[in-house]
């Protein structure tokens, strides 16, 4: 489910990265029609003033607009030299040319200089397009202005550098704004995704709450209804044992045995719809875990390394961990001399491991090991580890199950130490 959930949402932000990109690259290239237009005007303006004006410099000094835009203009050869200029211009066509970002087509081109925070427009005029005629065929013409146009209408290169500050100063929000969208777009998804995994465990939880309700129900009315004809049943064989003895011993075994087995289910029932928290008190878990190993496998199981904190739990409660963990670890189909139990300490919390050199946990079942009633051997009853988590939570500690290196399984409960009152 996570691993679908990141991909999902790698998904989702790559597609609104690239809209992102779509809307960021439509708004660049409308900044750049704004920014070719603004040049077309202020050339054709420029153009208008030098026809009314003695020369160059009077037609760009006596225009306020022209003054503050133009940086620089030149007319350029065939072979890129320079042969008219004003302002700020490269000594060849090429010189400005390499590194910077380019539009337009082979006649008009247009470059985006950031370190002047202008364009650039490099045009070459076509022969058809009409220019002033020469100096001797205008009445009182201006020798000034008329050698800007001979030059252009000897060489038709010209290199127009306008400074246009708003251009740039869009395209420095866009680039830190694009960013920050990307952000944005990553936090809102993790958030989302965060929001469905989280909605998707509530729906869990709510669903075996429910379904515990429904199991507990019938589980306390079974579990009542069968104490009853336990109680007849045993009573009757004790009748029996001692009325004819001798003629129904096996019988009489195997029906004891079956009862004790419905018994322990009973209990152990009763003990899942317990109140898994208890009467919660310090406790030492070792001590515990040494009486359930006695009881169960007749000898000490329990090695101690280092030093075991009390930890704070019903003493019933963590006896019946326990006792469910060593029976299961006898159950596992491996030596009884094998099974163990190692307590200690991991960075301060309690640690009761359960070891065994039985069959190990199938993958397959590893997941269900801890729903009630699941089971993998044939005469389980399914319950024993669904307490185990049930007891162990409630006591704010963890239980888990994992297979051992070689051949068997580990059961290992981590319980937080008990606070010392003061």
């Amino acid at each position: 489910m996570k691993a679908a959930s990141y991909s999902m949402a790698l998904v989702v932000f790559l597609v609104l990265s690239a809209a992102a990109a779509a809307i960021l690259q439509g708004m660049r290239e409308r900044d750049m029609l704004v920014s070719q237009n603004d040049a077309e005007r202020t050339m054709n303006e420029l153009l208008t003033s030098l026809s009314n004006s003695a020369d160059l410099d009077a037609a760009i000094d006596g225009n306020t607009v022209l003054r503050t835009k133009i940086i620089g203009i030149a007319i350029y050869s065939e072979d890129g030299g320079r042969s008219y200029s004003w302002g700020r211009t490269p000594k060849t066509v090429q010189e400005r040319m390499p590194g910077e970002e380019k539009f337009g087509n082979a006649v008009r081109r247009y470059f985006a200089n950031s370190s002047d925070r202008s364009i650039i427009v490099l045009f070459s005029l076509p022969k058809d397009i009409p220019l002033p005629p020469p100096i001797e065929q205008v009445k009182h013409s201006r020798a000034s202005s008329q050698l800007f146009f001979d030059q252009l209408r000897a060489n038709r290169v010209v290199y127009f550098e306008i400074y246009q500050p708003e251009y740039w100063v869009r395209r420095h929000a866009e680039s830190i704004i694009f960013p920050m969208v990307e952000v944005v777009f990553a936090i809102i998804i993790l958030s989302v995704r965060s929001l469905i995994l989280r909605n998707e465990q509530y729906r869990r939880r709510i669903e075996e709450q429910e379904n515990l309700v429904v199991l507990g129900t019938a589980a306390s009315t079974i579990a009542h209804e069968i104490k009853n004809p336990l109680l007849s049943i045993r009573l009757q064989t004790r009748i029996i044992e001692k009325t004819r003895p001798s003629d129904f011993m096996q019988e009489i075994a195997i029906i004891n045995k079956q009862v004790d087995r419905l018994s322990a289910l009973s209990l152990r029932v009763g003990d899942y719809l317990r109140d898994p928290a208890g009467d919660a008190r310090a406790v030492d878990p070792a001590e515990i875990a040494q009486e359930v190993g006695i009881r169960l496998c007749g000898r000490n199981i329990l090695r101690t390394i280092g030093d075991v904190p009390r930890v704070r739990m019903d003493p019933e409660r963590l006896r019946s961990v326990m006792e469910n963990l060593v029976r299961n670890a006898l159950e596992s189909g491996g030596p009884a001399e094998e099974v163990a139990i190692e307590a200690g300490n991991s960075e301060g919390r309690a640690r009761l491991d359960v070891v065994d050199r039985g069959l190990g946990i199938p993958s397959e079942t590893a997941k269900k090991l801890f729903d009630p009633f699941f089971t993998t051997k044939s005469r389980g009853t399914g319950i024993g580890l669904s307490i185990c988590r049930r007891f162990v939570l409630a006591a704010g500690g963890t239980v888990t199950l994992a297979n051992r290196q070689g051949k068997g399984c580990v059961a290992r409960v981590l319980l937080s130490a008990a606070e010392e009152k003061k």
